[in-house]
């Protein structure tokens, strides 16, 4: 698995989410439409591509699969479109800025785990315009981030669901990529 530092060194103030006041709204904000922009991501990725084959035995993997939480859902689909030459399969877990027209162009198999903080419509509308083999769930119980950095792992119905979930992810990369 690679994780690359899309922020470079610089990532959003954690004081800033979940963001309680205007201002902390505001420079989350500023920061996903600066910083972060996903078309500035998007170009970064063939790059970490490249650095992760020169790393693999005989110099390149077989396949790569794509897997992104909260904002990296919305890299993740927007990596999987109709330009996709790179991946196989994708996940999103607890996506964040679920446009169901994203989906209309994602072309290769998805996994898509929602938590009970993704908006139902929004989750349900991004299935419907799949048009490629998918799994989509929303956790019921789980709120957004129960995947990555948000999760109490002391609880026990948390960690079951954390773990079904990384299960999920990976029956399904197995299956597709």
């Amino acid at each position: 698995m690679f994780i690359p530092d899309f922020f470079e060194g610089s990532p959003a103030d954690i004081s800033w989410y979940p963001p309680t006041t205007q201002e902390h709204k505001e420079k989350l904000g500023n920061f996903f439409s600066t910083k972060a922009a996903p078309p500035q991501t998007l170009s970064k990725i063939p790059n970490v591509v490249a650095e992760g084959n020169k790393l693999a035995p005989g110099g390149n993997f077989q396949s790569w699969s794509i897997l992104g939480y909260c904002w990296g859902g919305k890299i993740a689909t927007l990596a999987s479109g109709a330009e996709n030459k790179l991946f196989k399969a994708v996940a999103q877990c607890h996506p964040a800025m679920v446009d169901p027209n994203d989906a209309k162009v994602v072309n290769i198999p998805m996994v898509f785990l929602a938590s009970k903080d993704e908006t139902p419509k929004d989750v349900k509308d991004f299935e419907a315009n799949l048009k490629v083999p998918k799994y989509v769930e929303t956790f019921p119980t789980q709120i957004h981030g129960w995947m990555a950095a948000r999760s109490d792992l002391e609880n026990p119905e948390v960690r079951k669901e954390y773990e079904r979930g990384y299960k999920t992810v990976l029956e399904f990369f197995h299956e597709h990529s």
